[in-house]
């Protein structure tokens, strides 16, 4: 069974910016960012999804246009 949480590195197509989203059962249920560069082999669990409900609400409508550059359990 893969684990129930998630957590991916996503790449906006048009600015380029480096988003951290948390994902339950396939669900996103939150976001983080916008990252560094760096941010590519950072601990995405430790991120603070909850402290951004604008991005999440942006992030959900524009999904489209992110690509998924890392995923991590």
């Amino acid at each position: 069974m893969p684990p129930v949480t998630r957590y991916q590195l996503w790449q906006h197509a048009k600015s380029r910016e480096l988003w951290a989203v948390r994902l339950e059962f396939d669900t996103l249920t939150g976001v983080f960012g916008p990252l560094q560069a760096s941010a590519r082999s950072a601990d995405l669990s430790s991120l603070l999804y909850e402290d951004h409900p604008d991005d999440f609400e942006w992030l959900f409508r524009a999904a489209d246009d992110f690509t998924v550059v890392r995923e991590s359990a």
